[in-house]
């Protein structure tokens, strides 16, 4: 690509300009794509189709017609979403026809100029069994599940921004495996309508990029309402692109709180971790989780099983033999739940949301890691614990993971930096401000 650029505002600034093509960037990503063959992150590149986009954005660029915030710009979706002429896999050999219509976040972006190249690589009906897509950092480490694909894609450099889910931990968890920013934005911010459906309560989309400004770029691209979503919300959209590069009123304040599963942290996770805590200088407050912390990582279970479970019976591929032992094993539990545990884990979610409801009144930002530790290797045949994202999810707050910890074999860990619901721009300029009093103001 004949010109570089740290962001995707200044790619799009740099078509604008002439000194840059819409087809130059596309080319250059589906040539990094071809050459990381072994990272296994795409399931599906459709290069004649991705070109002939990029020279129509060419085409708007000479004519003089309106710029959108993405136009030019590549990026990959997670093999869940369903995009028009693309075959809709899902991870599965159960699936794979020709989706007929876009997704909704597939149609925002296009409408602000993206460049569609493909499908990412996701785990099995982005459930537990393992896809084939491997770590960047190490060929023979996990990229973490279910967005495997987004996430390795975006860390081997071979496409500025991927679209992901989270149902537990699917956003974050391959974004701290694979060094990328991530984030989850808060439930209803992103449309779920075209998108393979697993958990209604709980399935979030998430957005992976290789700075904080991408991720606030694409959200509010993709922060639109839609009321066929039943989450969709109703309301104005929180401004993360003005919210990232806004300056905080007074420095934020952090909540660490001492969980439960505190324990699985790997030593270079704790000490990491206990290093960032110390730089903030006494802006952090170390917080006894509340009792209900206990019931939480059971009640997210309960929840996204028996969803799980009533989906795939809707589908007609409960009990499937082409399910895999871990697919099927899943389905089962989530069908032994009762009713009446159903619903008891319903109520801890909302007692969950009532809780936080005030909690960002003293707090900016809750910290946490991102995962327990480095990527496990890919011969333990799972893709991680996404423990550290469960209660996040549940409640269904923004967060972010940031890509600033190391491991004992060199391989990347996350912080995770969790916001207030709907306060997602918050969220973006209480990071933009952490990741520059933590490094730009270190190095004076």
């Amino acid at each position: 690509m004949s010109e570089s650029a740290q962001t995707i505002a200044e790619t799009v600034e740099a078509i604008a300009d002439g000194r840059l093509t819409a087809r130059q960037w596309t080319e250059h990503c589906l040539d990094q794509i071809e050459s990381h063959e072994a990272i296994g992150a795409w399931s599906f590149i459709d290069r004649e189709r991705a070109l002939e986009r990029a020279d129509a954005m060419d085409w708007l660029r000479k004519d003089g017609s309106a710029f959108g915030s993405l136009h030019g710009c590549p990026v990959g979706l997670k093999d869940i979403i369903e995009v028009k002429g693309m075959p809709h896999r899902c991870g599965s050999q159960l699936m794979g026809e020709v989706s007929e219509s876009n997704a909704a976040l597939v149609d925002a972006l296009e409408a602000a100029g993206a460049v569609i190249l493909g499908k990412t690589e996701t785990t099995e009906f982005a459930a537990m069994h393992p896809a084939r897509t491997k770590n960047p950092h190490s060929l023979e480490h996990s990229p973490g599940g279910s967005s495997a694909g987004s996430a390795a894609a975006v860390a081997a450099g071979e496409v500025p921004i991927a679209i992901g889910s989270q149902t537990n931990g699917s956003v974050i968890r391959p974004a701290s495996y694979c060094g990328v920013y991530g984030m989850k934005p808060s439930a209803g911010i992103i449309s779920r309508t075209g998108v393979f459906e697993q958990s209604p309560t709980l399935d979030q989309m998430g957005v992976f990029a290789a700075s904080l400004a991408d991720i606030a770029t694409v959200v509010d691209v993709l922060s639109i309402h839609d009321s066929r979503d039943p989450h969709s919300i109703a309301a104005p959209r929180p401004a993360c692109v003005d919210g990232f590069l806004s300056d905080p009123p007074i420095e934020p304040n952090f909540a660490i709180m001492t969980l439960p599963y505190s324990n699985l942290q790997s030593h270079a996770c704790t000490e990491g971790f206990r290093e960032v805590a110390e730089a903030l200088e006494g802006r952090v407050e170390v917080l006894e989780a509340p009792p209900v912390f206990d019931q939480l990582i059971e009640a997210q279970r309960t929840i996204h099983l028996k969803e799980a479970a009533a989906a795939f019976e809707t589908m007609g591929l409960y009990g499937n033999d082409q399910l895999s032992d871990t697919l099927k094993a899943m389905l089962a539990d989530g069908k032994a739940y009762s009713e009446d545990q159903y619903q008891e884990a319903l109520g801890i979610k909302q007692s969950l949301d009532e809780f936080f409801r005030n909690f960002f009144e003293d707090f900016d930002a809750i910290l946490s890691p991102s995962a327990a530790g480095e990527a496990p290797l890919l011969s333990e045949g799972h893709t991680g614990s996404p423990i550290f994202c469960t209660v996040w999810t549940l409640a269904g707050l923004p967060t972010l993971n940031l890509p600033i910890l190391q491991g004992e074999n060199g391989l990347p860990i996350g912080l995770q930096m969790i916001g207030r619901y709907k306060d997602d721009a918050r969220l973006l300029r209480t990071a933009n401000w952490f990741m520059t009093h933590l490094f730009e103001e270190g190095e004076d």
